[in-house]
């Protein structure tokens, strides 16, 4: 299993090439400027809801510094900084795009 770290919004490129190469039961973290692909409507969020991946988190804290806490998917998880520590943890690899 691998985590994907993505730290950049839509349009740049990460989401899309890790879009491209997340495999089924891989887990996606938005963190950064890359909490802003959760936003609930956002084509960004599609993108990720039809993902072959397990799970997609956001950084808590992120969210919130961005103004953004309250505007993401319900479908969204949100984590805090020891949920991720735990996640980098027990994932095989971490694959950070940006």
């Amino acid at each position: 299993m691998i985590l994907h770290t993505v730290n950049k919004a839509a349009p740049h490129q990460a989401l899309q090439l890790c879009l491209r190469f997340a495999a089924k039961g891989d887990i996606i973290v938005l963190l950064e400027d890359g909490v802003c692909n959760g936003v609930h409507g956002s084509v960004a969020w599609s993108s990720l809801q039809s993902s072959a991946c397990h799970r997609v988190v956001a950084l808590e804290p992120d969210l919130l510094v961005r103004g953004l806490l309250g505007k993401q998917s319900a479908e969204l998880e949100l984590i805090d900084y020891p949920a991720l520590v735990d996640l980098c943890c027990h994932c095989d690899k971490v694959q950070s795009w940006f």
